[in-house]
């Protein structure tokens, strides 16, 4: 039985992983992995198991793959690095001040980026030939971002560690790739469209108002684009695809496009 594990798959973008994996039958059961877990959707449930632990504490990080490989099997075939994000106050603070607190770097830095080496470092020696690593970072990461400095910084950490892992594991046949997703209507963006649109109610708007300014296809990335773009990329069909960072955006690191007529 082929299977993947997908932390900070409880809902959201990582839910939409999930789903992807699971209906374009790369896998055959996901291991979810989040700290503040929730039931799977109804026509999921039967394929999906959900271990509690925070993907920045070491031990805990251990004790779920443990878990989860008695559970489901010794080598797991695919991983998805998808946990990250941030709290309201972080971005609260990141719009208001010029510095991030130091305590606030880092806890952006050990969520988004620290947590993937942690994953990698317990899941990795357990994969075999033929499987796949999955990171998920962000936009933020390729391009300048002084509102989110430390996200950003975290984020392009990602992508620099993607492409390490690929070289250090190519060898073994073992896969590493990352997305880059865009402006997804998320929890992360109902808090960072609430700091940037002044208040809980102007999140969807601020939201709103970035894609079209930022993205020259006109729309809003969703949780389902990312997750078809991650299911691709750890299926058969991306065999000799490794190393890559595929920017799932509308087109928003091209450049800001030109003014719509109308």
């Amino acid at each position: 039985m082929k299977y993947a594990i997908v932390t900070g798959g409880a809902r959201g973008l990582g839910l939409g992983i999930v789903r992807a994996l699971l209906q374009e039958n790369v896998v055959e059961r996901v291991a979810v992995v989040d700290r503040d877990l929730a039931p799977p959707p109804a026509e999921l449930a039967a394929q999906v198991e959900g271990f509690v632990a925070d993907v920045t504490d070491e031990e805990q990080v251990h004790r779920a793959v443990e878990a989860l490989t008695a559970r489901l099997g010794a080598h797991p075939d695919v991983l998805c690095n998808n946990a990250g994000g941030g709290e309201a106050d972080w971005f609260e603070e990141g719009r208001h001040a010029q510095w991030h607190a130091v305590e606030t770097w880092r806890r952006y830095v050990d969520l988004n980026l620290n947590s993937v080496y942690l994953v990698c470092k317990e899941v990795a020696p357990r994969m075999r030939v033929g499987a796949a690593i999955c990171n998920t970072s962000s936009i933020a990461g390729q391009l300048a971002t002084p509102l989110l400095a430390a996200y950003a910084a975290a984020k392009a950490g990602v992508i620099s560690y993607t492409r390490s892992l690929a070289l250090q594991l190519g060898p073994l046949g073992i896969r590493v790739n990352a997305v880059a997703p865009g402006l997804i209507y998320t929890r992360i963006w109902e808090q960072l469209g609430a700091a940037i649109g002044g208040g809980e109610d102007k999140a969807r708007m601020a939201c709103e108002s970035a894609v079209r300014t930022l993205t020259p296809l006109g729309r809003e990335q969703t949780p389902d684009d990312i997750g078809r773009a991650v299911a691709w990329l750890c299926s058969e069909r991306s065999l000799n695809i490794t190393g890559q960072v595929v920017a799932i955006d509308g087109g928003i690191t091209l450049g800001r496009p030109p003014q719509r007529e109308g």
